[in-house]
């Protein structure tokens, strides 16, 4: 299994700003007080020692991962990080008009569905895209916002092959060979997390969803879906303030909850992702030590060490679990 992550900002696609670069900028450059910056290896080598919150960026689109098993291509999700994965994939299969992806949708918010008007290999002649979701009305919900007031061109001018196919919750998914479940997650107008199963290992992309309470009667359900995942995709927009005030009942969820849903389902990696619009890099890797810290804690005392990686998910970043 290989997980990509092409958008992983929640809400609103928030490119990095000309204040913020320079930032970086500054604090880049005031480290290389010793680096000789006309030797080109010299500087290439600085780079990559440099922290990652100062030598890279978790980028501003927003949520589309994409997941390689088996032999076969899972789109999850189509922000707007859609489009960067279509011009790659044109590269390939998908240029010739012989590409196929299964594509899954977790709900319908404009920032999960607004990068499909600009995925290109859907306009390729015999492309294949097959929408999986529970939701029956799927094609109505992604043509209206391609009419005409809102977009230029219509869904029905897209040439490539379009198939839906609505999936029952309460069913286990079978394709060519891989595994998916399904579970719905407390998000204004119904989202749903997917379990990825394949070879022994899991993937289970959990965005958007709110954990009003975190007592075990009330997550348990949660625990055993992500149960022994090797990477578990976690909505982190907010701090634990926000979700218990003034952001209550908007849906999401914190690195806290992440990190104790993590913990309790014994999972080993946990990405954080759907980036609040407002998040530095500086407070999305303030998110990831919180993560880690809590962890920390939460394993004193039980001797259990706290083996659950934190992954920031960054825009063209890769976890690559087939090695494992």
């Amino acid at each position: 299994m290989k997980v990509t992550f092409w958008g992983a900002r929640g809400s609103i696609p928030s490119p990095m700003t000309t204040v913020e670069l320079r930032e970086k900028l500054k604090q880049a450059l005031l480290g290389a007080v010793s680096v000789d910056l006309t030797d080109h290896h010299a500087v290439e080598r600085y780079i990559e020692q440099l922290p990652q919150r100062i030598s890279s960026t978790a980028g501003g689109n927003t949520t589309c991962v994409e997941l390689r098993v088996g032999g076969n291509l899972f789109i999850l999700d189509c922000g707007s990080g859609m489009r960067s994965l279509g011009n790659r994939l044109l590269q390939g299969t998908f240029g010739k008009g012989q590409g196929e992806a299964h594509i899954f949708i977790s709900h319908t918010h404009w920032d999960h569905i607004q990068g499909f008007p600009f995925f290109i290999p859907a306009y390729v002649p015999g492309n294949k895209l097959i929408f999986h979701s529970p939701f029956p009305d799927l094609h109505n919900r992604l043509a209206d916002q391609q009419r005409e007031v809102y977009y230029p061109v219509s869904l029905e001018y897209m040439r490539s092959h379009l198939a839906f196919e609505v999936v029952d919750p309460n069913e286990t998914l079978n394709i060519n060979g891989v595994e998916v479940k399904l579970i719905l997650l407390s998000h204004p107008g119904g989202a749903y997390a997917y379990r990825f199963s394949y070879g022994g290992q899991v993937v289970v992309f959990a965005s958007d969803g709110e954990y009003h309470r975190m007592d075990n009667e009330s997550t348990t359900r949660y625990v055993e879906f992500f149960r022994d995942a090797d990477l578990l995709i976690f909505d982190a927009q907010y701090r634990f303030e926000q979700v218990i005030d003034e952001r209550r009942d908007w849906g999401h969820s914190t690195p806290k909850m992440g990190a104790e849903l993590a913990f309790r389902a014994r999972v080993k990696r946990l990405a954080l992702t759907h980036h609040d619009p407002v998040s530095t890099d500086d407070v999305l890797w303030d998110a990831v030590a919180e993560a880690y810290n809590y962890l920390a804690f939460r394993s004193r005392g039980t001797g259990m060490n706290p083996q659950c990686e934190v992954i920031l998910a960054q825009e063209g970043t890769t976890v690559d679990l087939s090695g494992e």
